[in-house]
């Protein structure tokens, strides 16, 4: 699944532009509104798990985008990044927004930078008693160290990094295949599969999360669920 850009502007011909120009060069998915309230209606109406990746809004509107709901909607990274076009200088842009001028090729690089994958940082990851530690490349099941390829523990590590947080295989490919040349989407398959049966041994395959049509993610709120004879107990 490729990115979802949530498009607010007042002028319908602009909307349609931007939202052609969005679909047919950037091949993104694109909600578009004439408004934060109509933007807000069109995803009360669909699935509930249906979160923009970003709001392109124009520089009339975007005071008001930053102050709705929909600002403060939950992307698994933080707050729902906006990128305003600058239609007009005089108009303050706010810290919290990324200006860019209304030109198609300027949103697209813009769009491609703020939809970048975010660093992965060095610091211990831990849940329900999975533990990464990228300085010293050691994977631990509670006490038991998991034999991870370089491959499969950078692959944990951006997911457990960016816990709830869906990734298509393109976005993965991108943050943990980055620069390897002939590495087809499948290969996320592959690699996710393996993966998972390694956690499984230990009872942690659910943590990693295929969901169907989008990607995959780190399943962070999802249920314990403990495996006879692991040697592994969980805290009730």
């Amino acid at each position: 699944m490729t990115a979802i850009v949530q498009l607010i502007h007042d002028n319908p011909l602009a909307l349609r532009f931007i939202g052609h120009v969005l679909e047919q060069q950037g091949g993104y998915v694109v909600l578009a509104a004439a408004d934060s309230d109509e933007a807000l209606r069109t995803l009360h109406l669909h699935d509930e798990a249906l979160v923009p990746d970003v709001v392109v809004t124009g520089s009339r509107q975007h005071a008001a985008v930053l102050a709705s709901p929909l600002r403060r909607l939950d992307t698994g990274a933080g707050r729902l990044p906006v990128i305003v076009l600058d239609e007009d200088a005089r108009v303050a842009i706010t810290p919290a927004a990324h200006r860019v001028a209304p030109e198609p090729r300027e949103l697209l690089l813009k769009l491609k930078a703020v939809l970048r994958p975010a660093a992965v940082s060095e610091q211990v990851l831990e849940h329900e008693g999975l533990r990464l530690d990228p300085a010293q490349r050691q994977a631990l099941a509670g006490h038991l160290p998991l034999n991870l390829t370089a491959q499969a523990f950078r692959l944990l590590h951006f997911l457990m990094a960016h816990p709830g947080r869906v990734y298509s295989r393109a976005q993965l490919l991108q943050a943990v295949w980055a620069g390897q040349p002939h590495v087809e989407e499948r290969t996320v398959d592959v690699h996710v599969y393996r993966l998972r049966n390694q956690l499984a041994r230990y009872g942690y395959g659910h943590l990693v999360e295929a969901v169907r049509g989008s990607g995959y993610r780190f399943a962070a709120t999802a249920p314990r669920r403990p495996v006879q004879g692991t040697g592994i107990r969980f805290a009730p």
